[in-house]
């Protein structure tokens, strides 16, 4: 569904979806400095706030230790968290694991992550080119897929070339029955089919009774796009480039390094209230 969004109403919002990288986290890979005083200010109002990312769950985890009240969405919609119960686990296929895995371990210039529920693996022939683009995170490097003893979520590619046009009409292009997607500069998540940021958005619309007119979301890259047909408030960020910016409602004012998503909400705020927020 696609919506022609032509006026804003925050009144309206009682859930607000947010990816990580990119949109709330600036370069640097830190949440804004008043991240906590504006959650704050959506908690007293009963607007649930939620984090899709395509990170492993305790990734996304150890950036809201204490905070048991944000709905938590890793793995690209795949593991759903609340207040530390799980609402949802959709693992892979392990047959299809190790199929997707050794296609991959043919193609030159990328190597296979495979994301579990225990840890993030990859293989001790990709450590070299796989450690120039995971400074933040924690891998568990194995020598071959029988060392792993876990259940994955999904298999992340690291393609320094060209991720998009992997995707589009490279060798990723002829994989199919799965969702395969861009995620950053370098990445690249198949995930099983049916399992993407849009899935976990309607799910937890059904879970929370929260039509998409109620709906807020904030992503910048093309696996955020599926999120946008669910909401009818959909936020590109600034930093995102003009294709994702054209499938969404909005476009930030700043982009992410510059505390985009917390400014926009913070200003919908005191336009409803009429009051300045102190930050």
């Amino acid at each position: 569904m696609h919506f022609e969004v032509k006026s804003m109403n925050f009144t309206q919002i009682k859930m607000i979806i947010c990816d990580m990288d990119g949109t709330l986290l600036d370069n640097q890979k830190n949440l804004p400095p008043h991240f906590n005083q504006i959650y704050k200010e959506l908690y007293d109002r009963n607007i649930i706030f939620a984090i899709s990312s395509g990170r492993q769950m305790g990734e996304v985890r150890k950036y809201f230790k204490g905070n048991k009240t944000i709905y938590l969405m890793a793995e690209n919609g795949g593991y759903i968290q609340h207040n530390g119960d799980t609402l949802l686990a959709d693992y892979m296929n392990q047959e299809d694991v190790y199929k997707l895995t050794n296609f991959v371990n043919t193609l030159k210039g990328t190597a296979p992550m495979l994301s579990g529920k225990k840890a993030m693996y990859a293989f001790n022939k990709d450590k070299e080119l796989i450690s120039k683009h995971t400074s933040h995170f924690n891998i568990t490097y194995v020598d071959t897929i029988e060392d792993i003893d876990d259940d994955i979520f999904k298999i992340t590619v690291c393609d320094p070339m060209d991720p998009v046009k992997n995707c589009l009409e490279g060798p990723l292009s002829c994989i199919k029955g799965f969702e395969v997607k861009p995620s950053g500069d370098c990445w690249i998540d198949i995930n099983k089919k049916g399992q993407s940021k849009a899935d976990s958005v309607v799910f937890l619309q059904k879970t929370l009774s929260i039509s998409e007119e109620e709906t807020m979301v904030f992503g910048d890259s093309d696996n955020d796009l599926s999120m946008f047909t669910h909401a009818y408030y959909s936020y590109a960020m600034k930093n995102a480039d003009h294709f994702i910016q054209s499938k969404a409602g909005f476009v930030t004012q700043e982009d992410n390094d510059h505390d985009g998503v917390m400014k926009t909400i913070k200003k919908m705020m005191e336009d409803e209230d009429g009051l300045l927020i102190q930050i």
